[in-house]
């Protein structure tokens, strides 16, 4: 969701318009859930996407026609084929909302942007807010920040309409919904920071880990005592590197919490379990190991000796990733990636 946000805004500062569609509400089988989003620009490229497909389609041609119209559009479907006309072949079963909105290039929604961006740097999660106005039978759509403190950005107009609509330290469920409340409409997105990748090791298998999780919305943090594998031209889309002599202390000045990862691929036995000792003690939600069974076994029994316990143990995934027989870094970097994606789907189906 963050780099929808910066694609967004940086287009904005641009001076460029665009076309965003966001899906509002989900009920059943459907290709993407509430919140997702798919920019669209005028000559037609594309960046994100609400499922693909024959809908996907139709929501491009309708947000193109809205760079001429402006405004914006609430459109419904019905992903059953015996709801919808042959064009549309749809056969999940489920339905959508989607809204579609034409991005003015305007410095109120060029600073709200920033805001936004600004809220997810610091890692804090906010409320998304859109207002949807009729206006002589157009759409119109006016958008504000709620801060996890209760500080409100934005039009100070409708604040108090949202008031009793979002509780304080609530999270919408699914990410967004759409609330009709005394004859006003909103769509309300609830932003949360992405979840962290602690990557310890920036050797082969690391890099391609740390490639695939940017792409699938991790944050990532690289950790290695070697300068030389730990920096930015080996991992440019990491948010953070830090060369740590020994793998000593690796924790220090990080809070992690039950939404972090922690992928434990050092470069040998010794450094793989001193950095697991010292994940054993964090809130770390997931905690994932590469090694043999034989090296797991090794590592557990050397840790219970230093006063670790059986359960917490065996709480660790190891060997790391799913199992694809997997062999090389790419293909080992595809199996622990999806491994994380997947606790990710249960920790939030669970939330």
């Amino acid at each position: 969701m963050s780099e929808m946000f910066h694609e967004i805004c940086q287009a904005l500062l641009n001076r460029q318009e665009l076309a965003v569609a966001t899906i509002i509400s989900d009920r059943g089988s459907t290709p993407r859930t509430s919140g997702s989003k798919m920019v669209v620009y005028p000559n037609s490229d594309i960046s994100g996407t609400i499922g693909g497909g024959t809908v996907e389609g139709d929501v491009i041609q309708r947000a193109l026609r809205l760079f001429e119209t402006r405004g914006a559009e609430i459109v419904s479907y019905d992903l059953n084929r015996g709801a919808n006309t042959d064009r549309l072949d749809l056969i999940c079963g489920g339905r959508i909302q989607i809204l579609i909105e034409h991005m003015t290039v305007h410095e109120k929604n060029i600073d709200l942007f920033i805001s936004a961006q600004e809220e997810m740097k610091n890692s804090r999660s906010f409320f998304w807010i859109g207002k949807i106005t009729d206006v002589n039978g157009r759409l119109q759509v006016e958008h504000a920040i709620q801060k996890a403190d209760n500080d409100f950005i934005g039009p100070h107009h409708f604040e108090h309409e949202i008031q009793g609509l979002i509780e304080p330290g609530s999270r919408i469920f699914n990410g967004s919904c759409f609330i009709e409340n005394k004859g006003h409409s909103y769509v309300i997105e609830s932003i949360r920071p992405p979840d962290t990748v602690f990557l310890f090791g920036a050797g082969h298998v690391s890099k391609e880990i740390a490639a695939l999780s940017e792409k699938v919305g991790f944050r990532i943090i690289v950790f290695d005592d070697r300068a030389e594998f730990a920096n930015a031209d080996r991992f440019p889309n990491a948010d953070k590197i830090l060369v740590c002599s020994g793998f000593t202390e690796v924790f220090h000045g990080f809070d992690t919490n039950p939404g972090d990862f922690i992928v434990i691929v050092t470069r040998g036995h010794r450094f793989d379990k001193k950095v697991l000792a010292q994940a054993l003690q964090t809130e770390a939600g997931y905690i994932g190991m590469i090694g043999s069974r034989k090296k797991r076994d090794t590592i557990y029994k050397e840790l219970i000796n230093q006063g670790f316990n059986q359960s917490t143990l065996e709480q660790v995934f190891c060997p790391i990733g799913l199992a694809i027989d997997a062999e090389t870094p790419a293909e080992i970097g595809v199996s622990i990636v999806a491994q994380l994606i997947q606790h990710r789907a249960k920790r939030k189906n669970h939330e």
